[in-house]
């Protein structure tokens, strides 16, 4: 029966090999689940226009919820609703002009809803025209 020599220094560098290869395996799977589940810029936007209601939803990154704020204190001088952008709104508020929307608002959310029986149509196309420029500050235009 001949005899077997076991090399140490074989079996040490197999084990190290498939040590590394694990650890590298490992690292790339958790690169690519945070880059899929923590990727903040995705957007999503939601229009519905019915002959009694407008409604404006999105979603997006929370740095951009800044810009957002600007823009619609912007379109709703002289009124301004927001002060910083970690408000939270969940109100109904009229603006100068009679102009009376519910809005609900946190960071990378926001939901614009008006009632068309109670507005003007001067009131409504002025929240739909705010709401359509949010849609292009979220997609970057």
């Amino acid at each position: 029966m001949p005899i077997q020599i076991i090399h140490p220094k074989r079996n040490n560098m197999k084990t190290s090999f498939f040590i590394a290869a694990f650890c590298l395996l490992a690292l790339s799977i958790f690169v690519g689940w945070a880059k899929l589940e923590h990727n903040n810029d995705d957007i999503s936007i939601a229009v519905s226009d019915t002959d009694d209601t407008y409604t404006f939803k999105a979603s997006f990154n929370e740095n951009t919820t800044g810009k957002v704020q600007d823009f619609m204190n912007d379109s709703m001088r002289p009124n301004g609703i927001f002060r910083s952008t970690s408000d939270n709104f969940n109100v109904t508020t009229t603006l100068k002009d009679g102009t009376d929307f519910y809005i609900k608002e946190s960071p990378g959310e926001l939901k614009v809803e008006i009632d068309k029986r109670k507005n003007s149509t001067a009131s409504f196309l002025r929240i739909k025209k705010m709401c359509d420029g949010v849609a292009k500050i979220l997609k970057g235009r």
